[in-house]
């Protein structure tokens, strides 16, 4: 006998016992599917369930915010009566007339006798359905038939979009309290001021513009009424990285410079274990390192260490970003990155001559990447010449110790060789992340899990991980019962209490008694592991990273160039691992994309063409930075169906 609904959910961690009983109960009052009341009543996120039902359907879904956005000619709407879309409710996309074939959103795309009709009525051949929700598609049957402006509104407010509701998490009661930790009060609990950042940072972020594909920062945002003028992180980046890419367009050598250095420096912070906070410093510092600097020469740690005049020149002007930005009140850290930048790691750096850990790690980690990007990008460095990759590698480990931060050197290393790269496109952008205090276990914890060929990043702190779980930034949490016995209960309470973070695998490592193991299990520890073994816990890890990926754990936008990873390395990757999604190609303002489906192209488009011609100009461009997004959905018609490995080999031969 087939499994229910309830039970497939919580099978495969979506939701909980208790929140398919609210759902049966809602079901009650309502009549809705079980599925439906789930998501109104903001205990299951609506993508999750598509997700779920997508893939037993074998068929793609669409999205309350997709078809609020999405454009639907009117010869298309026109195809199927008004009637028949609201009784059946079903909403058409799309036509492909040489094939005859239209595609629609339906609530039951396994109904063939309703596709059936369809094709029917419509005189089309087939019929493809998509899966939406009931809500979402009457929404779009307003709003799309009849014209209503207002028809989402409640929807994308509501459940959707406003932040869901959820029954409150059971306090603490052992009365501790966190009064250690800002903007909480003696005697708080800790649950409720996790819950309040986890439940703010999801409703904030899918209100925002572009929710469901934008991960948002939940620091500095103007809640709505609130004082006018603050913004994200994430929004003061993204507007650097506009202003800074006009000005650049000016400088040939060194045109998306900033951009490339903001986006694999993040990367490598990422991996070393940074802060939120931390990394949207280091993206801003490396938006403005080169502001009001002399435009004949670029400096860079690898430039100044060549030519003493450059570094004299790179002395008198390194505080030139930070005068330009001083009424701005620029974050401490990135003046203290900027201020850094030309330090070395040996001390024979400039202006102070600073050494060893006591440059910033921002500032260390700038200073490696933007040296491995002058050497090879642009020609007219301190060393007079272009170097290939392995000759900046190579530089970059006979330097390391030197000039560069060991650590620092090895995993920019890593990133420029693609390693990095191929592993989060192969993983589709999903990592696991590590809360460990100790900075020795962290050390072994993370090799031990990188092993299992894994994406996997390193914290020291409980606010990491909890950064992690507002921004739904992890797959796998992995946290340490060194961070606190009380705080860890009331951190797995506050991520089980939201639907964010309801069904994430976390596993504990630690020995408490058996008392405190129950405690642990029961507030929602998915496993509870002995510290000795490194490996046992890597392998458990991966065990839970693979049935997240079963049972369809989203995955992540992956950012890269061919820089990183040259084009034929790159469709070989994604064809070898029969992935999905769309493939987005930039090179300045030319910009295109190639739609997959299990390792096939199935549609391209670049420059204003689709089809083939698209696919063969976009096979032939040289340099671009692409964008990866596993769970992007394609509205139009297939058009191609070439295997993607093949079309990689076609690329190596040319």
């Amino acid at each position: 006998m087939a499994k229910r609904l309830g039970e497939r959910l919580i099978e495969a961690g979506l939701v909980t016992p208790g929140a398919v009983e609210q759902g049966l109960e809602h079901q009650k009052i309502t009549g809705h599917k079980l599925g439906d009341c789930l998501v109104e009543l903001g205990l299951l996120q609506e993508a999750a369930l598509l997700r779920l039902l997508a893939n037993e359907f074998q068929t793609r879904f669409v999205t309350a915010d997709k078809l609020a956005k999405v454009r639907i000619d009117t010869k298309v709407l026109d195809k199927l009566p008004v009637r028949l879309a609201e009784a059946q409710n079903v909403l058409p996309l799309a036509i492909d007339p040489e094939r005859r074939l239209l595609s629609v959103v339906a609530a039951e795309p396994q109904n063939k006798s309703l596709l059936d009709e369809i094709a029917l009525v419509t005189n089309m051949s087939e019929v493809y359905a998509y899966i939406g929700l009931r809500s979402a598609i009457s929404a779009a049957i307003r709003k799309h038939y009849y014209g209503d402006p207002t028809a989402f509104t409640a929807l994308l407010e509501g459940p959707h979009g406003g932040g869901p509701r959820r029954p409150e998490a059971p306090a603490s009661n052992n009365g501790s309290s966190d009064s250690g930790r800002s903007g909480t009060s003696p005697g708080r609990s800790t649950t409720t001021s996790l819950q309040m950042r986890l439940e703010t940072d999801a409703r904030m972020r899918l209100r925002g513009p572009g929710s469901g594909t934008q991960v948002r920062a939940a620091t500095q945002r103007r809640e709505p009424g609130g004082p006018r003028g603050l913004i994200s992180d994430s929004d003061y980046v993204e507007t650097l990285s506009l202003m800074v890419g006009l000005l650049e367009q000016d400088r040939p050598r060194h045109r998306g410079h900033s951009a490339q250095l903001a986006r694999q420096a993040g990367i490598v912070g990422q991996r070393m274990g940074m802060p939120h906070k931390e990394l949207a410093a280091l993206s801003i510092a490396a938006y403005l390192h080169d502001l009001g600097k002399p435009a004949e020469r670029h400096f860079s740690l690898a430039s100044n260490a060549a030519n003493a005049e450059w570094k004299a020149q790179a002395k008198a002007s390194y505080r030139a970003p930070t005068k330009l930005f001083e009424t701005v009140h620029l974050p401490t850290q990135v003046n203290t990155i900027l201020a850094q930048l030309y330090e070395a790691w040996d001390g024979s750096g400039t202006p102070q001559g600073a050494k060893g850990e006591d440059i910033t790690l921002g500032a260390r980690i700038l200073a490696a990447v933007d040296s491995f990007l002058e050497l090879t990008k642009n020609p007219g460095n301190a060393h007079g010449r272009v170097f290939t990759k392995q000759q900046a590698l190579e530089h970059l480990r006979k330097h390391a110790g030197i000039l560069y931060d060991p650590v620092v050197a090895d995993i920019v290393g890593q990133l420029q060789s693609g390693e990095l790269l191929v592993h989060r496109l192969t993983s589709e952008g999903r990592q696991v992340l590590i809360a460990e205090p100790d900075e020795t276990t962290r050390g072994e914890l993370l090799e031990a899990v990188l092993k299992q060929e894994l994406v996997a990043h390193a914290l020291s702190t409980l606010d990491g991980a909890l950064d992690g779980l507002a921004r739904q930034d992890c797959d796998v949490l992995v946290v340490s019962l060194r961070l606190g016995q009380q705080e860890v209960l009331d951190l797995l309470e506050a991520a089980r209490a939201a639907p964010e973070s309801a069904g994430l695998p976390i596993a504990v490592v630690g020995e408490p008694d058996a008392q405190a193991r129950e405690r642990l299990l029961m507030a929602g520890a998915t496993a509870v592991l002995a510290p000795g073994d490194k490996a046992e816990v890597a392998r458990t890890v991966h065990t839970l990273f693979q049935d997240r990926v079963q049972h369809n754990g989203p995955g992540r936008v992956v950012r890269g160039s061919f820089d990183e990873l040259p084009p034929r390395e790159l469709l070989r990757t994604l064809g070898g691992g029969r992935k999905s999604g769309r493939l987005q190609l930039r090179h300045h303002t030319l910009e295109g994309f190639l739609h997959l489906e299990r390792g096939r192209v199935v549609f391209a488009s670049f420059g204003g063409h689709a089809g083939e011609p698209a696919l063969q100009a976009l096979l032939k461009l040289k340099q671009a930075d692409f964008l990866y997004d596993p769970d992007a959905l394609l509205l139009d018609m297939p058009q191609l169906d070439q295997d993607l490995e093949a079309l990689a080999g076609a690329v190596s031969a040319g």
